[in-house]
């Protein structure tokens, strides 16, 4: 039990160092961010979470204990040497566990550094693999050699191995019984909508992508709609995804941030609202939740998630302990550490198929289901548990890394859509695959429309952010993102797959499900329904022809806009916008700071040539640098005054802008000129 204790001190030694580097002022950052422990959730969270850590450190020691006894009773002539041999199975338990952690999960603190114990040996053979085969042959040694050693353990050992080993196949066929292919959502379609956080709209699609993507491209072959020219209405998570359930833009709904306060938000509707009232049973499911609340208060009766708030954030980095991330994994881990169990924000032990395994014994079909769900992987930090799950070495540069996430969520995607099919749940359904926003990576001949253009004249020194998303209207591959619809069963659309071109957006999402499978909103959401497109009505499709579509930007500060992604520094530059709700020990967006976070937006009007832009100026936001740019490489131009009729397309786009953002605008200048 106290070798069980000193292993835990190891690893709170190692949290003190981390935190250490982290921050030299961690206690400051709380405070500004008003994290209190006492009379708040998050202390009921971390005395669970200490009691936890306590509870498999102690068992640890006791399971070395009862293995040094086996030894004992195995080997009677060592009884006078009883705490050598204790000794000897806690030194030896103990190296396995840190050798295990640092190869499993190299992320980890001690998996970083001791690097070294990753590389393979012999015929590729790590440590970890030898160190493996040793013990158990060990432990299985001293238990037989125990057991033979008791008679009435010895006449009963057989049998029990015996049924052993009958047992395991005969209950992996009942369990393949217990659950056949069902029928769920027989008369009414089941609604499925999957999200990929990040994922760039040009890695996506046979003869388009890089071929990072065979589930998702299969998906798009086999029968889906895909909208080649959608965007989103904001490139974070949480305001995006508002958009897909409401159909509205942010500016109608007050999510203009992650982690925005309820009180905040303007009253809306949810597609998962509508669904329910018609019968559905309604599940929100994602493995990250740092910078969404998403739960049940958003229409879904089941929150399939890693603990949200607070929690999250400062338990997902602290659970990083030796014994604590070899059973992050496991059933165990689930019930004692479910601030870390399939939580993508926990990047060190994250690894895809546990969030998989969950879902598929969450997910019940029993009746029709209204499924929405994220995944995260593709999400800046760009690596996971386990190395060897990735196709590019994990120093190579953003890019790879990038590519890396995306066909581990690529695989994910097709492990959603067999289990999906296994539960009998694509019989009759919807299925949507989306992603909230795309990625800039850097690349300044993709990943800005200001091609070659000298950035900081045009717009008096600002910068664009290339790294990210959500921090610049200029950036279009944060703001492109993918979208396909597929029906299966009798909602098979009668019109065969195809590529559409014309410009649609996430805000389109929910009134065009309502308007497949026969649900209503109260309210008109500001989308349109691509029916239309889907059954080839020309009358319906020549509405949705160009029409002016809406982005804007979210909190930025000064590293992001840089494209650096320093932990430390962002944490000091953010600090003061958020605090936590005492009430459910939540981070918020400070009220007080919001109207600041919406004056640094830059926003845009586009259609599917042309973008106006507005971008607050370098010295704060009283006045805006408005730029006209062609998507389609067109040169820009500096906008000094109101278009008028002469040049339709910027008029046309001007009065959207305004129109949408109204006061938020501040007025113009009086006089114009192209930029050279």
């Amino acid at each position: 039990m106290m070798w069980g204790l000193s292993l835990l001190g190891f690893g709170v030694l190692q949290q003190i160092r981390s935190f250490g580097e982290l921050s030299s002022d961690w206690g400051s950052l709380l405070q500004t961010m008003g994290i209190e422990f006492n009379g708040t959730p998050l202390l009921g969270h971390a005395l669970a979470f200490a009691g936890a850590l306590l509870l498999v450190h102690v068992a640890f020691g006791l399971v070395c204990w009862c293995l040094a006894q086996c030894t004992l009773v195995a080997i009677p002539d060592w009884r006078k040497y009883r705490w050598r041999v204790l000794f000897s199975w806690l030194v030896g338990a103990t190296l396995w566990i840190l050798i295990a952690n640092a190869t499993l999960f190299p992320w980890s603190m001690s998996g970083v550094h001791i690097a070294w114990l990753h590389a393979k040996w012999f015929s590729g053979v790590r440590l970890f693999e030898i160190a493996t085969i040793l013990l158990t042959a060990i432990c299985l040694y001293s238990m037989f050699r125990a057991v033979m050693a008791v008679p009435m353990l010895r006449r009963v050992a057989p049998r029990v191995a015996v049924y052993g080993v009958l047992g395991v196949p005969i209950l992996a066929a009942a369990k393949s019984l217990d659950a056949p292919p069902g029928d769920a959502g027989a008369g009414k379609p089941n609604i499925i909508l999957i999200g990929v956080d990040s994922l760039r709209n040009d890695v996506v699609g046979e003869g388009r992508g890089v071929g990072v993507t065979p589930n998702i491209d299969a998906f798009l072959r086999d029968g889906a709609h895909r909208y080649t020219e959608a965007t989103t209405p904001l490139a974070r998570t949480y305001p995006a995804w508002v958009s897909v359930l409401t159909g509205r833009y942010p500016r109608h709904t007050g999510a203009r941030e992650d982690l925005i306060a309820p009180d905040a938000l303007q009253p809306f509707e949810t597609l998962a609202h509508v669904a329910r009232r018609s019968g559905y049973h309604t599940v929100w499911a994602t493995d990250e939740v740092r910078f969404s609340n998403i739960d049940e208060s958003y229409g879904f009766d089941q929150r399939i998630t890693p603990t949200i708030g607070v929690a999250d954030f400062l338990i997902g980095k602290a659970n990083d302990f030796p014994l604590s991330n070899l059973l992050a994994n496991s059933w165990v881990g689930r019930w004692l550490f479910p601030a870390t169990y399939a939580n993508r924000a926990a990047a060190h032990t994250y690894r895809p198929q546990t969030f998989l395994h969950r879902l598929d014994s969450d997910l019940d079909a029993d009746e029709p289901v209204l499924l929405a769900l994220h995944l995260t992987l593709p999400h800046n930090p760009f690596h996971w548990a386990d190395p060897s799950d990735e196709a590019f070495s994990r120093y190579t540069d953003m890019v790879y890394r990038y590519l890396n996430c995306v066909i581990a969520a690529d695989e994910q995607v097709g492990g959603i859509l067999e289990m999906l099919d296994r539960k009998g749940m694509l019989g009759n359904a919807l299925v949507v695959l989306l992603s909230d926003h795309g990625e800039a990576l850097g690349v300044p001949a993709t990943d800005t429309l200001l091609h070659g253009r000298d950035v900081l004249e045009l717009l008096d020194g600002n910068r664009i952010a290339l790294v990210g998303h959500g921090s610049s209207v200029l950036s279009p591959n944060q703001y492109e993102v993918v979208l396909a619809m597929r029906g299966y069963g009798k909602l098979e659309f009668p019109v065969a797959p195809r590529e559409h071109s014309q410009g649609v957006s996430l805000v389109d999402i929910a009134p065009t499900v309502a308007d497949l499978v026969g649900l209503e909103f109260s309210e008109v959401p500001d989308g349109a329904s691509l029916r239309p497109l889907m059954y080839q009505d020309d009358t319906g499709a020549a509405a949705l022809k160009d029409r002016v579509r809406f982005t804007e930007t979210g909190f930025r500060t000064a590293l992001t806009v840089k494209g650096e992604f320093d932990e430390r520094g962002l944490l000091g530059e953010a600090a003061a916008f958020f605090r936590m709700n005492p009430q459910n020990a939540r981070l918020e967006v400070r009220s007080e700071m919001l109207s600041r976070l919406i004056s640094d937006k830059e926003r845009a009007a586009f259609s599917s040539e042309w973008l106006l832009g507005a971008m607050p100026t370098p010295g704060g936001a009283q006045s805006h640098i408005y730029v006209f740019v062609g998507r389609n490489g067109e040169a820009p131009r500096r906008v000094m005054t109101e278009p008028g009729d002469a040049d339709p397309e910027l008029r046309r786009l001007w009065l959207a802008l305004r129109e949408h953002y109204g006061d938020e605008l501040p007025g113009i200048g009086n006089s114009a000129e192209p930029v050279r």
